[in-house]
């Protein structure tokens, strides 16, 4: 399986969610994004992470990188951990076949944001996480079995 995970505005291609899904899954992209505000640069991240889907079985982004991926405009099954669409402008491109995880207790993205995206496009949300890091054990693992379609 090749996965390309965009981490979020604060994280990197070390980040905890980006080691998990090294640490247990094929073939794993995760380009180093850059950490800004800047719609230019969003513009500019999109482009890359558009052309590194090019042959991933599934994209995952969490908040910043979830935005990048919501609007990628790509076929593959998108996991989007707390996306932060609408901070960024984010134009969605999704399907009833993606999937949200986002906790209600997320004090930097409102979970409303994501009840939002699931309800336009009839993806599925999974409440989950106890912060807008989603990185405790049982969201890690949440995540996992996602990947794997459980």
């Amino acid at each position: 399986m090749r996965i390309l995970f965009c981490h979020g505005k604060e994280g990197n291609p070390g980040g905890t969610k980006a080691s998990m899904i090294k640490e247990n899954f094929g073939t794993t992209v995760v380009p180093r994004l850059t950490n800004s505000y800047c719609h230019n640069e969003f513009l500019d991240d999109l482009i890359t992470v558009e052309a590194l889907a090019v042959g991933a079985d599934v994209l995952i982004g969490s908040s910043r990188g979830g935005a990048l991926v919501a609007q990628a405009r790509t076929e593959q099954r998108k996991i989007l951990i707390a996306p932060a669409w609408k901070k960024f402008g984010a134009v969605p491109y999704l399907t009833k076949n993606d999937v949200i995880l986002h906790s209600k207790k997320d004090d930097v993205v409102p979970y409303e944001d994501s009840a939002h995206l699931a309800n336009m496009f009839g993806c599925r949300l999974i409440e989950c996480g106890s912060d807008h890091r989603m990185s405790d054990k049982e969201t890690l693992t949440k995540i996992k079995n996602i990947i794997q379609g459980k």
